[in-house]
């Protein structure tokens, strides 16, 4: 009961750091919090206008009847997270350092602080795609309740990576560097701007390989836009494996984490 009770307050701790943080960021800017909402929607906005006319006649079957703004939305609604929060992890222990160095402090709640604006981004994100869902009279498939899940899984993953991506960065700098490379790398890699279908009709092997087998946010790209539109159905064998190796992903970073944190007062 005692270590129940202690997790709880970690947790309503981290809560109060990502709220600090979200206000502390922006705080003498003029716009504030809209600048974490503004930017991503901006660099959206540019991609939607650039590519929507790249992928005229291209969508494939599958998303014919689906707007490419739509089409886009709706897996980048989970993309803001994962860039954003592991974009963050490798600086977070450092940025937090005067905590760390404080013995009774839990220094493993402080990858959960980029959280609370990540996920004001994406309740942004997926509120602008609501609306224009309603604006352009697409419907929501009877299976848009498993979105919630995959989402869940999305986190896990996140949540996963920096765990990893922090514990090692204290000890090797020039992730600061690496991890935003990496970052831009995978999203140019996920089906987010264009149809896996483009890959599988064009793509040599290894490139289909490295962006349709090994890369997990391709499934969860895929899987978002069957929950939503119902362009085909759910694999629950997909959706099984994606659960099994997001668990793995936060089970091994949590274990890095966990190695390497004994170390972090001394080096940080």
């Amino acid at each position: 009961m005692s270590n129940i009770k202690s997790i709880s307050n970690d947790i309503r701790l981290a809560w109060m750091l990502a709220k600090r943080d979200l206000k502390n960021r922006y705080a003498s800017s003029y716009a504030g919090v809209a600048w974490n909402i503004g930017v991503p929607l901006l660099y959206a906005s540019i991609n939607v206008v650039v590519f929507s006319i790249m992928m005229t006649g291209r969508m494939g079957l599958r998303y014919s009847e689906v707007p490419f703004v739509l089409f886009y939305f709706v897996p980048f609604s989970l993309w803001t997270v994962f860039s954003e929060v592991v974009g963050r992890s490798p600086c977070i222990l450092k940025e937090y350092s005067y905590l760390i160095n404080k013995i009774a402090f839990p220094s493993w709640v402080l990858p959960l602080v980029p959280l609370a604006s990540a996920l004001l981004s994406q309740f942004i994100i997926i509120l602008i795609t609501l609306v224009l869902m309603l604006r352009l009279h697409v419907y929501p498939a009877n299976t848009v309740g498993i979105f919630l899940l995959i989402w869940l899984i999305s986190l896990v993953i996140t949540l996963g990576i920096t765990y990893g991506v922090a514990a090692v960065s204290v000890y090797v700098p020039d992730l600061v560097q690496v991890v935003p490379v990496c970052i831009t790398i995978l999203f140019w890699l996920t089906p987010i701007l264009y149809p896996a279908g483009l890959v599988e009709e064009h793509g040599a092997l290894w490139i289909r390989k490295i962006i349709m087998d090994y890369n997990p946010f391709y499934y969860l790209v895929e899987l978002s836009r069957d929950a939503v539109f119902g362009s085909s159905a759910i694999s629950w064998v997909v959706l099984g494996l994606m659960s099994l190796v997001a668990i793995s992903i936060l089970t091994v970073g949590a274990l890095i984490f966990r190695k390497l944190q004994p170390g972090f007062a001394d080096v940080i």
